[in-house]
């Protein structure tokens, strides 16, 4: 396990989140909440052109900060407090990450339309406490979806990247680790539909442009292979059929994607190389706490790994000089050089503009509240 190493105090600016989202209704931001070891995310969508408001996807709960956040979300115009939580999910059935998932469900309540988990039944408390909650809700979608599903929340969609059926159909054996049975996704904003329209209403070429996340629950090893067999690399040719291909899907990766929320707290077991060299994130996002004296998050080798993606030295035999933060990896124990908790990291990701980092400067046991977001620190573009 390695400290993060600390980020310069001076390269935060002080600035209102809050306003800047509202300035940017096509802005996509993504919560990847300091809960300390364990996980819970929060996915602000842009404002839809049918709904004309925003809604937010919630992914895992190991504590209640999602109500918090979406509460001060709420307070401040940024959701309607109205059928707004298009999607709830859990992404596996560990303590750390659905610990406070029937809580949240129950705070949130005819808010959320739609909850997915993988179907893998595990005998503790919180699991049994998430279903009745779930069960309970007779209009609640329920679904246990496997690799491949599509799903478009308005201009948002979703790609299903784990488990793989074939993982999926062991479940009831007891056949494949609780890990591997992890929900994994990619969010790409706009998506590609059969018809695109611009604003005006008139239909357009489909683009490439988009921002994507790729969120990677606990998946492991397994996981990850499956994912890499289910969803190939396609070589670019000046073929015929190579052009076609790329008309047909946008001529998109559908593992490439600008943030990457690092799998399994960032394990030994949770990123290999050839998955980080086909996600090739703009930035590599970890949640951990500042200390876990069980599993020793984050391991150096999956560290090693994510930087070795982003900065390739194997093989070159040069010491690598650079620290995580400069080559975008960021973890939710973060300090900066003065001691401060930089806590929450989110990233706001909008179609033709750079990506921003913001820290909300909160520890794992504080909610977040209004005045962290409209407090929040800007990590400088340098």
């Amino acid at each position: 396990m390695s400290v993060p190493q600390r980020i310069p105090a001076d390269h935060f600016t002080a600035r209102d989140l809050v306003g800047e989202l509202k300035e940017r209704p096509d802005a996509l931001a993504h919560f990847v909440l300091n809960v300390g070891d364990g996980d819970a995310q929060v996915v602000l969508l842009p404002t839809d052109p049918v709904a004309e408001h925003r809604r937010a996807v919630v992914v895992d709960a190991g504590r209640d900060k999602p109500l918090s956040l979406i509460a001060a979300l709420t307070a401040e115009g940024l959701l309607p407090g109205v059928d707004d939580v298009a999607l709830v999910v859990a992404t596996h059935p560990h303590q750390d990450h659905i610990g406070a998932m029937a809580e949240v469900l129950a705070g949130l309540g005819d808010r959320v339309a739609e909850f997915w988990d993988p179907g893998y039944f595990h005998p503790i408390g919180a699991f049994h406490r998430m279903m009745a909650e779930v069960e309970r809700r007779t209009g609640l979608l329920y679904s246990h979806p496997a690799s491949g599903l599509s799903r478009w929340i308005g201009r948002t969609g979703i790609t299903v990247l784990s488990p793989s059926i074939h993982l999926r159909n062991r479940f009831d054996t007891y056949g494949v680790e609780i890990n591997d049975s992890s929900l994994s996704m990619r969010l790409q904003h706009p998506a590609a539909r059969v018809v695109t329209r611009d604003e005006a209403g008139n239909v357009v070429d489909k683009s490439s442009s988009e921002v994507s996340l790729v969120l990677g629950g606990d998946a492991q090893t397994l996981s990850w292979s499956y994912v890499l067999t289910d969803f190939p690399f396609l070589m670019k040719s000046n073929s015929a059929s190579s052009a076609a291909i790329a008309a047909a899907t946008g001529d998109v990766d559908l593992l490439r994607a600008d943030v990457f929320k690092v799998s399994h707290h960032a394990s030994k077991r949770g990123v290999n190389l050839e998955l980080m060299e086909r996600i090739r994130p703009w930035a590599s996002v970890v949640s951990c706490g500042p200390d876990s004296p069980r599993y020793h998050f984050p391991h150096d080798l999956a560290q090693e790994i994510l930087r070795e993606a982003r900065d390739p030295r194997a093989g070159s035999g040069g010491q690598r000089s650079e620290r995580d933060w400069e080559v975008r990896i960021y973890y939710t124990a973060d300090r900066d050089t003065d001691g401060r908790a930089l806590g929450t990291v989110v990233t706001v990701l909008e179609e033709g503009r750079r990506p921003q980092v913001w820290r909300l400067g909160d520890t794992p046991g504080r909610s977040v509240s209004v005045a962290a977001l409209r407090k929040a620190r800007r990590l400088d573009n340098r």
